[in-house]
């Protein structure tokens, strides 16, 4: 997953970067200590922290105020000395191919042609008009970019992982995931159920600590899940119902934190009643650790063909043996690759 992503490779571009205005702004402070050099040093500083702390870019809230002060840095530099930093007029269009609010790309377009417009205007209306010319068109091929890169970036928030370090996946992924591991469970004659976590104490950082616990404490072939609501979801497959109630009182008690779990059965069950959103609603608030929740309704005998399909699905769909040490459990089709 950390090639999929190329989470190092934007550390280190972010890293090189930041060292480069660094050091420009150390030169300009040595020779005199102007706000052309203060801004270069803000700017470094901000892709210092992006490269160090990269899952922040991760946070709507951030990446857009990181890419809007970019996009001031740029245009305040060009226009007090563009003799040195007119160059700067193409990081506009690279910042339109990053993923963005639809409201940022023409802030920034505007922030740049305003800015392309004030810095050669002195140059006279051919320069002007060549300026305006390039710089437009530079902006329009990285918008083109941009909306390709924002349809990607949607597809991994909904499917995949949203980081390289932690194996949890998304609900969308989950729904996924749910038929061809029932049909499974139900071929091999195993149990299958899914477990439904929430901090006792909510919050972000409570949120935080509960979804590294969890990555932690789940065995490799356990696969978790981030639902869209916050709370966490373990896909747990083992031999029958008594090896299912040890592990997941394992699992629980690994956590070392106050949670609550809600228990759902999926033997051979009917996915359209199942509503994720119910279960997890004021999960938190249980009276008891862990609540077990009723049998979802028969899975209708018209559900066979489409058993027959996921069952014919390749790849994942391996029965991996669990260890000597794990016994306790049968391992599911994903595991935690990292």
């Amino acid at each position: 997953m950390e090639i999929k992503f190329k989470v190092r490779l934007s550390q280190f571009v972010c890293l090189l970067g930041s060292v480069l205005l660094l050091l420009e702004a150390a030169r300009q402070i040595s020779i005199g200590l102007t706000l052309t050099a203060l801004l270069l040093a803000v700017g470094g500083t901000m892709l210092l922290v992006v490269s160090l702390a990269h899952e922040l870019f991760t946070l709507r809230w951030f990446r857009t105020l990181v890419m809007l002060s970019v996009a001031l840095i740029m245009s305040a530099l060009v226009l007090l000395a563009p003799q040195q930093h007119l160059m700067w007029l193409w990081g506009f269009a690279v910042l339109l191919l990053y993923p963005r609010p639809r409201w940022l790309a023409p802030a920034c377009a505007l922030i740049g042609l305003v800015t392309t417009w004030l810095a050669l205007s002195q140059l006279g209306s051919d320069w002007l008009s060549l300026g305006i010319g390039i710089t437009a068109t530079l902006m329009a091929l990285g918008a083109i970019g941009g909306r390709r890169q924002q349809q990607v970036w949607m597809q991994l928030e909904r499917r995949g992982r949203r980081d390289s370090s932690r194996a949890i996946w998304s609900q969308y992924q989950l729904m996924r995931d749910l038929p061809r591991e029932i049909a499974r469970a139900d071929r091999e004659e195993i149990h299958i159920e899914l477990i439904l976590l929430a901090p006792v104490k909510t919050g972000r950082l409570a949120n935080r600590r509960l979804m590294n616990t969890l990555d932690s404490a789940a065995l490799p072939h356990e696969t978790r899940y981030q639902l869209d609501d916050g709370a966490l979801a373990v896909l747990l497959v083992t031999r029958g119902e008594r090896m299912a109630s040890l592990r997941r009182r394992q699992l629980i008690e690994h956590l070392a934190m106050p949670v609550r779990a809600r228990v759902q059965p999926l033997n051979d069950s009917d996915l359209g009643a199942l509503d994720l959103k119910r279960l997890s609603a004021h999960l938190s608030d249980e009276p008891q650790p862990i609540t077990l929740l009723p049998p979802l309704p028969r899975k209708p005998a018209d559900a066979d063909a489409f058993s027959d399909e996921a069952r014919s699905d390749d790849g994942r769909d391996t029965l991996k043996q669990a260890s000597a040490a794990d016994k306790v459990a049968v391992a599911p089709s994903r595991g935690n690759d990292h």
